[in-house]
């Protein structure tokens, strides 16, 4: 048994080395070098003598540089958009094959001097630095948010090539706050004459929302105490939240009664001349009042997005229904339980029960409008 399960893994890993080797040849035959190189120098690593692997290594490599050394040719002639930046993603590519042969003995087998090119990074990154930050500080200019959020990335592209180019740390802290987008949630209370009624839980499952929402960095949302906290008199919007409507506790009550028969039926037992017993078989039945309490809570949550300026102008304005029915069954019956179905039976031995208090109520029909109000919000704030 042990000598099959060696076998078995021999095959598993055989074909795996085959499927790699093959992948890699087929990237090669389409003209995709680089992941030709990528996956042959990989598959080298587990298996330095695999002579697909090999082959496809020797013949992909220069190919891969040719095609990257024409790219770069090409786009320096052209005078592209940000040359210098694409310059730095090709050389690191080139780089990236580099440093893959070196981790590779099999690799390295095949390809023994392959080319590095750190020294010529390290000339070109002051100007693809010096294209972002300019196109940052272009941005800036504009004056819009979503021109800080280009800027922003600019700025950070900027920083990431030459860490503390110019003074790139301020303006990436300008254009992030030009960037966010202030939102003020009012998060209403209920009034109701009628109960002593909470929307803490309701609400405390839409600022989970909104905190989901946060995960973008560039939204962020204030309840008014903390706008004026912080200083926020002109926020970009206005969100609110407010129960429009609702009912708990409108209850209805259902009577059923039934008359019930089942024949064939043993009611009793005779016995006979001979002293042998015999079943006596015939009709049973019941009346059975079943009676069904169903209390019917409801609601309307209102959701109004306002872009604050000069028009006021509403984003979003839409109601959300909610409904919850609590429902109890129990019932009585008199005559003989064996005309009765085992549903009937189990409904009679139910005891009548008050219903839940109204907080619950109120919780369960604002589930379903959390639901529709999360689905609303996340899909609006989405290309924030």
């Amino acid at each position: 048994m042990k000598a099959v399960r060696n076998i078995c893994g021999i095959l598993v890993m055989m074909t795996l080395v085959l499927v790699a080797c093959t992948t890699a040849k087929s990237q090669y035959e389409k003209g995709n070098y680089y992941d030709s190189v990528m996956r042959s120098v990989e598959k080298l690593r587990k298996s330095p003598n695999n002579k697909n692997a090999r082959e496809t290594l020797a013949n992909a490599y220069p190919q891969a540089v040719n095609t990257f050394m024409d790219k770069l040719e090409n786009e320096d002639h052209a005078n592209v958009d940000f040359k210098y930046t694409k310059a730095v993603y090709t050389y690191q590519k080139l780089n990236k094959m580099y440093e893959s042969i070196q981790r590779s003995p099999g690799a390295k087998d095949v390809l023994s001097n392959p080319k590095k090119y750190y020294k010529t990074i390290d000339k070109i990154k002051p100007d693809a630095a010096e294209e972002q930050y300019a196109a940052g500080m272009y941005q800036l200019s504009m004056g819009s948010r979503d021109n800080a959020k280009q800027a922003y990335y600019y700025f950070l592209e900027a920083d990431k090539f030459i860490p503390g180019y110019k003074n790139v740390g301020e303006n990436i802290d300008e254009a992030y706050h030009r960037s966010i987008l202030h939102v003020v949630a009012n998060l209403k209370p209920v009034q109701s004459r009628t109960y002593e009624i909470s929307a803490d839980v309701f609400y405390r499952q839409v600022e989970n929302t909104l905190k989901q929402i946060e995960n973008n960095e560039f939204i962020r949302f204030y309840t008014p105490e903390q706008a004026s906290k912080n200083n926020i008199q002109n926020p970009d919007q206005i969100l609110e939240v407010n129960f429009e409507d609702f009912v708990v506790g409108e209850t209805h009550t259902k009577e059923l009664i039934e008359k019930m028969e089942r024949d064939s039926v043993v009611i009793g037992e005779v016995t006979l001349d001979s002293g042998r017993k015999k079943e006596v078989i015939g009709t049973v039945d019941a009346e059975v009042a079943l009676f069904r309490m169903e209390v019917i809570s409801r609601g309307l949550v209102n959701l109004s997005i306002t872009k604050n300026g000069m028009d006021d102008k509403d984003l979003i304005y839409q109601d959300f229904p909610g409904e919850f029915v609590w429902f109890h069954e129990w019932g009585q019956f008199n005559g003989d339980q064996r005309a009765l179905t085992d549903q009937q039976i189990a409904v009679c031995n139910n005891k009548r029960i008050n219903p839940a208090p109204p907080q619950q109520l109120f919780v369960e029909f604002t589930k379903p409008i959390h639901q529709q109000l999360h689905n609303r919000l996340m899909a609006f704030y989405k290309n924030y």
